[in-house]
């Protein structure tokens, strides 16, 4: 069975079809009562537990083929009207909802005036120029330390100390951190990586029972409140979380809910990365810049 179609990460819907596939081992239940973990789910569809981690990973995508996304669809058993939507996804059947070179022709040919058009361009190329200048500053910044680009994951802030705001609208892996988070206080949600009504719904709830602003909204008020203290040995939501945020910063990670030595080992190696005392166990600084790290 082919592994990979194409490498989704720039592309809406590599995003779209990996949240979709996520939802679906998320929300699956096995005869043992719970979700399968991605190393036996791996097998059992014929890939690498990595590819399957990527299939599964809306925030660095990797496109499932078709045939690969109905193996999925039938050992999650997830529901059935879902199937056809998720191979479409999987065939970029809405390659065609994208601008084309022929659509975009018509503004291409307008001509502005000459005045305001010259000094448009100009502008134009003033910014690529500063793009090009700071990247070439890392570069160079990189060779003359000897340091390799790959290890660390850059704050998502100038100022690591800053939560990131999540609210209504978002699907990115903070949401899943959000979700997961409001289940460990026993907030009765689904897990869908969805920041709809539902989640503002259940954080707002949050909110009032800890005399916070109900904004609905998880900003740095309501961040410290809501994470949870995860070390060795603990299970549950938080540890999902825990676990998701890793390998969002670059630590691969198999997410199944349990803070086993692997995720201990992981969690080191980010504290280090991160500044943080290696102490292998998540505190609210380690949250803090497990949440505030954009994804590698």
């Amino acid at each position: 069975m082919a592994e990979a179609l194409g490498d989704g990460t720039g592309d809406p819907l590599g995003r779209e079809l990996s949240s979709l596939l996520r939802a679906w081992w998320e929300n699956s239940v096995q005869a043992q009562g719970r979700k399968p973990t991605q190393e036996a789910l791996a097998r059992q569809i014929g890939v690498t537990q990595a590819t399957l981690s990527r299939y599964l990973s809306p925030a660095h995508p990797l496109m499932a083929p078709a045939d690969t996304v109905r193996v999925l669809h039938a050992a999650l058993g997830a529901p059935p009207e879902e199937l056809e939507k998720a191979v479409a996804l999987a065939c970029g059947v809405r390659s065609e909802q994208r601008p084309t070179a022929s659509a975009l022709m018509p503004a291409r040919k307008r001509r502005l005036p000459e005045g305001r058009g010259a000094r448009r361009n100009l502008a134009i190329a003033a910014m690529m120029a500063g793009a090009l200048i700071a990247v070439w500053s890392v570069g160079r910044t990189v060779l003359e330390t000897g340091r390799t680009v790959k290890p660390v994951a850059a704050p998502a802030h100038p100022n690591a100390t800053q939560w990131p705001l999540v609210r209504k609208g978002e699907t990115s892996s903070l949401t899943w951190t959000v979700q997961r988070l409001l289940k460990a206080h026993h907030h009765q949600l689904r897990t869908d990586g969805i920041f709809g009504s539902e989640t503002r719904a259940q954080v707002i709830a949050f909110q009032k029972k800890r005399g916070l602003q109900p904004d609905g909204k998880v900003g740095k008020d309501t961040w410290p409140m809501l994470v949870l203290p995860a070390s060795p040995g603990d299970t549950g939501p938080q540890v999902e979380a825990v676990q998701d945020l890793l390998h969002r910063a670059g630590q691969p990670s198999d997410i199944t809910g349990v803070y086993t030595a692997a995720t201990q080992r992981m969690v080191r190696s980010f504290q280090r990365q991160q500044g943080l005392p290696d102490t292998g166990a998540v505190d609210e600084k380690t949250w803090l810049s497990l949440t505030s790290t954009e994804p590698t």
